[in-house]
């Protein structure tokens, strides 16, 4: 499937600047941002935003600003808002130990974009200008990248159709933003507090052939009905299942999943529903460097039950660009939607998670080697 979806999206790719001769001008700096520590996520915005407007009839209407964050206007007929063109990303940039800065894996971030766009039929500008448009604002914007620890700058890259049309179809105009907001610890106040999960087994994240990979608006829309179902149980996230037998571990809402069984790290192979996460990956590679075995593949939830039961599952977490990793310390599980529940309980040590999270965290400020490449600067 992901084959023949690559095959079709390939006649609408366009082959936009060669990012050597791309220009970004730029408006007059503004004061860096200013925050409490640890602000509410998604709340405190740089104080620029980078843009890119162009059509796709015309690969030489190419031109990038840095403009105030605050300038840009949008018509109620742009068709992103009715038929929901949009795709971004997320990634960090970091205060690194000799005080420069650096976004951690940006080239991951960058290809997935690019994937993304191909999915909805939208051009992709490639991953070069998406890496020089990336670089340039992370240097304009670097006196707001926070020095703080668990504090860091948030980088958001979005597409999205900008034709005033109320038709469905293809849109043959765009904007490509690069927008900031200052990021704290994501789970503030209850940081050394395992979070709590629903798993409801009629709720469905994503289909096959659908969505489920592609980082879209859409995605995040459709969950926001089980979140907010969730939050009855006094549940901080929802865990999906597949969509066909109600039983194969997917991912939470905006988060990949792990568990920890006899030692070796084990998440949800990918199969076209589960994004393909940058932690995630990190976490793959990194893992095996401290001694873990690390396996993807399918995972039952109701083996999974019996596992937490009898001892050989001792953790389960989430992990993603966000909240980097966070320990899960109780499953509350319900076959039908207002039927009964039963709480599973992990138990409260959470040692190979923990060190996963601080070794991540060093490797993200340059504290702890890693390959050539996962620090862009």
């Amino acid at each position: 499937m992901e084959k023949d979806f690559n095959s079709f999206a390939t006649s609408t790719k366009r082959t936009y600047k060669n990012p050597a001769m791309l220009e970004i001008k730029k408006c007059e700096k503004r004061p860096k941002a200013t925050y409490p520590l640890h602000p509410k996520f998604g709340t405190i915005f740089g104080p620029h935003v980078l843009r890119i407007n162009f059509n796709t009839d015309n690969t030489d209407q190419f031109n990038a600003e840095i403009i105030p964050y605050d300038t840009e206007v949008f018509a109620p007929g742009s068709s992103v808002l009715h038929y929901g063109q949009s795709i971004f990303e997320g990634l960090k940039v970091y205060r690194q130990k000799d005080g420069s800065v650096a976004a951690f894996r940006a080239d991951l971030h960058a290809a997935r974009f690019m994937k993304s766009a191909r999915r909805l039929a939208m051009p992709e500008i490639g991953e070069d200008v998406f890496l020089k448009c990336l670089k340039e604002y992370m240097h304009f914007e670097e006196e707001s990248v926070p020095s703080e620890e668990e504090h860091s700058l948030y980088i958001r890259p979005l597409l999205i159709a900008r034709d005033e049309i109320i038709k469905i179809g293809r849109s043959k105009t765009y904007s490509f933003f690069i927008l900031s907001a200052i990021a704290g610890s994501y789970f503030h106040g209850r940081a050394s507090k395992s979070a709590k999960v629903l798993v409801n087994r009629e709720f469905v994240r994503a289909f096959p052939g659908g969505l489920g990979e592609v980082k879209t608006a859409g995605n995040y829309a459709a969950s926001l009905m089980a979140q907010t179902y969730a939050e009855k149980y006094n549940c901080d996230q929802v865990l999906y299942l597949d969509a066909m037998k109600h039983d194969i571990v997917d991912e939470l809402g905006g988060m990949n999943f792990f568990m920890v069984r006899q030692g070796e790290l084990v998440t949800p192979a990918l199969h076209g529903t589960i994004l393909n996460g940058v932690t995630r990956r990190s976490i793959l590679e990194l893992a095996p460097t401290l001694g873990y075995k690390v396996r993807e593949t399918n995972i039952s939830f109701t083996e999974m039950l019996s596992e937490i039961e009898s001892g050989k599952v001792t953790e389960t977490f989430a992990c993603g660009t966000a909240a980097v990793i966070h320990s899960i310390g109780e499953l509350v599980v319900q076959e039908k939607t207002n039927g009964p529940t039963r709480t599973y309980t992990l138990p409260t040590e959470t040692p190979i998670s923990s060190r996963m999270l601080e070794t991540l965290s060093a490797a993200q400020r340059g504290r702890h080697p890693v390959p050539t490449g996962w620090l862009f600067k």
